[in-house]
């Protein structure tokens, strides 16, 4: 990985670790999981037996979804995420935690997963690192299993740092995700732009199938 993009990660996880975004961000819950929003929609398309939440934060969606999985992994860059993930919800057996590398999934089976979701953060990721989670998660879900991804949709300032962008959005393309998806062997099963803050179009949703 070239060091530019390696340094461009770290720089993006550094920004997530101040804690009072965590707690504000508790409240933030109503456009993805209020009845008749397209996170909800799709999300409700997701078989939850094994599923992993990638870039997890503190808990704030897995504890929406605890009553319902199977199995959870929860997923993040920061081990301070990790260690409150694991405060909040204790000995649970059903959850299993990972530490990576802000890029990948690192000792998580092939072929082995029901479902993977991303909510509020691939936004701010690196196109590269986009399609190197794509690459991931192509790999460790089962045939059938699903993916559900949060993304920018913002195609202004290429080659520009995310903190010059409206709302931190990296450079990002939802039509991008979905031609890269096409060919890392995923069915594009449905697919919409969203605005967010009174910024139109700026995300997309994408829901993938594993062929």
């Amino acid at each position: 990985m070239p060091d530019k993009a390696r340094e461009m990660r770290q720089s993006i996880a550094q920004d997530w670790i101040v804690p009072p975004y965590y707690d504000q961000a508790e409240a933030w819950l109503g456009p993805f999981w209020d009845e008749g929003t397209p996170f909800r929609r799709l999300f409700d398309q997701l078989d939850l037996s094994r599923v992993i939440e990638l870039a997890c934060g503190r808990g704030r969606h897995a504890a929406q979804i605890l009553d319902r999985v199977g199995e959870l992994t929860l997923v993040d860059v920061l081990d301070s995420n990790i260690a409150a993930c694991r405060a909040r919800f204790g000995d649970d057996p059903r959850l299993r935690y990972l530490l990576n590398n802000g890029h990948d999934l690192p000792g998580l089976e092939s072929r082995a997963y029901s479902a993977l979701f991303s909510y509020d953060a691939m936004v701010h990721f690196e196109l590269l690192d986009v399609l190197d989670y794509l690459r991931e998660t192509a790999r460790v879900l089962r045939p059938g299993g699903r993916a559900l991804l949060h993304v920018s949709n913002n195609m202004e300032n290429p080659g520009g740092h995310y903190h010059q962008n409206r709302l931190w959005r990296n450079f990002g393309s939802l039509d991008v995700v979905r031609h890269l998806a096409d060919r890392l062997g995923f069915q594009v099963l449905d697919h919409t732009t969203l605005s967010w803050e009174g910024q139109e179009a700026i995300d997309g949703l994408v829901l993938l199938e594993r062929r």
